[in-house]
């Protein structure tokens, strides 16, 4: 089973910057991980198969995560990944 992280965002979305961060790093320590993302604006038709409630979200594993996401909600997830 592959590793796979899908992030869908917003270009003006606040919140998105903090999840940008968190994944930069995570793309430097774990190059194995594959790291997806989607702009809701131009990729509209791709996100809809996601059936998200809110951005960001993210999707770690079976794990979907939305709205004001936690640094310990996201570690949680990455650790069952």
């Amino acid at each position: 089973m592959s590793k796979e992280i899908i992030f869908i965002l917003a270009p003006i979305c606040p919140k998105c910057v903090r999840i940008k961060r968190w994944l930069k790093e995570l793309e430097k320590t774990h190059p194995e991980i594959k790291i997806s993302r989607y702009n809701i604006v131009t990729q509209f038709k791709e996100v809809k198969k996601f059936k998200i409630k809110t951005i960001p979200t993210l999707i770690i594993g079976d794990v979907m995560l939305g709205g004001w996401i936690k640094e310990e909600e996201y570690k949680a997830a990455l650790d069952k990944l």
